[in-house]
């Protein structure tokens, strides 16, 4: 039988998480091989592109760029997105998009419509971790639904939908972070299925899925539900995280409360940062960068297999994702990852340990989450060597 495991209340004070903790770090001590923060390479942010972007901007839209502007969003970058979309199989008019401060924020507003003291929402185990602290911000409960290496398990699901009136599901179908996993069409087709026959509502965090390394492009869990689908996703990890530009597919009757409280939070997301995104989705050298991030991406990944291949001790194991940031390693049961941490940020090498992203209180602390993306790639074999020295 399928379980689900529960983890209730809220913190009494907002508190740093491991993620805050690791930013901290790494800002003090940048000598360290750092597989901690899920940020883009810095040596491939596009400074000079973003440069002449905004001229460009500037140029094509004058001082409307720099002046405050609709909530849901910035119409021409409204526009760019809804064709965005649409390569990915998502097929929606642009009066159901609204452009949020990062994918983050998106979460964040949709939070704020749906979620109060008493919520329930239903997450993936493992989960980012960061969303678990927003909901549990809004006084909601977070409960865990049981998952395979294809993802949520549908008869779980359909379990916990039964017993708890879930405010929404979060799932993250494509590149899972932390796992890296990514959930088949056929799983997904099946997930929806669930999803529809309790008429509940589904929040798809989709923030990784340009950056694919092999295979094909999978159809959105929206596709096969789109009106019981919040999409989201962000120009964060293909653009630049400093713009904030995520991108947000509504059901009709949550758009109107999201864009009103977002009014009252910051009035609307950057409209200079938003024609900026405009352009880059508008033009061929937006392409060009894309394809430069995801050869270089591909490489370091395979660097980090293969690394974990020949330094790693007898008894982990990992993941082998096909794309997405994140390489998921488990050891022994009787491993800690969590008390090998400080040895590992004193020998010049950090990761997060994998008890950051489960709900429950009882977390296990025999994983490790290795985030490639950000490490120079001739960094990465010596950082995995050092990492395995101390798991052995």
């Amino acid at each position: 039988m399928s379980r689900t495991s529960i983890a209730f209340g809220r913190d009494a004070a907002p508190r740093s998480g491991p993620i805050d903790d690791a930013f901290t770090t790494l800002v003090r001590r940048p000598d360290v091989i750092s597989f901690a923060v899920g940020a883009p390479d810095p040596a491939l942010l596009p400074g000079e592109l973003i440069a002449s972007l905004a001229a460009a901007a500037i140029a094509k839209y004058g001082n409307t760029a720099l002046q405050y502007g609709l909530t849901q969003g910035f119409p021409p970058l409204l526009e760019q997105a809804r064709m965005l979309l649409s390569g990915r199989g998502i097929g929606c008019a642009t009066s159901r998009l609204h452009i949020a401060t990062g994918g983050s924020g998106a979460l964040h507003n949709v939070c704020m419509a749906l979620l109060g003291p008493g919520s329930v929402v239903l997450v993936e185990t493992p989960t980012y971790g960061p969303a678990v602290k927003v909901f549990r911000s809004h006084g909601a409960t977070v409960v865990q639904v049981e998952c395979d290496a294809d993802g949520v398990i549908p008869e779980a699901l359909d379990i916990a939908l039964a017993q708890y009136d879930a405010a929404f599901v979060y799932l993250l179908p494509t590149f899972q972070n932390p796992t890296g996993r990514t959930m088949s069409a056929a799983r997904r087709a099946r997930v929806a299925e669930v999803i529809t026959w309790h008429r509940a509502l589904v929040v798809e965090d989709d923030v990784y899925t340009d950056l694919r390394y092999r295979g094909e492009p999978l159809p959105a869990l929206w596709s096969f539900a789109p009106d019981n689908t919040v999409y989201i996703t962000s120009l964060s990890k293909t653009l630049a995280p400093a713009l904030r530009i995520g991108i947000a597919v509504l059901p009709v009757d949550l758009l109107e409360p999201v864009l009103a409280l977002k009014q009252g939070i910051d009035m609307q997301t950057s409209a200079f940062s938003q024609a900026i995104a405009a352009e880059f989705l508008g033009t061929p050298a937006g392409d060009a960068h894309l394809g430069r991030l995801v050869a270089s991406y591909a490489v370091k990944l395979n660097t980090v297999t293969n690394a974990l291949e020949k330094y790693f001790p007898t008894g982990f194991s990992w993941s082998e994702p096909a794309g997405g940031m994140f390489v998921w390693v488990q050891g022994p049961t009787d491993f800690d990852a969590d008390a090998v941490l400080p040895r590992a940020l004193a020998a010049g090498v950090a990761y997060l340990p994998g008890s950051a992203f489960f709900a429950a209180a009882d977390a296990p602390r025999n994983a490790i989450r290795l985030s490639f993306a950000g490490v120079p790639e001739h960094r990465i074999d010596r950082g995995i060597e050092l990492l395995a020295g101390l798991c052995a």
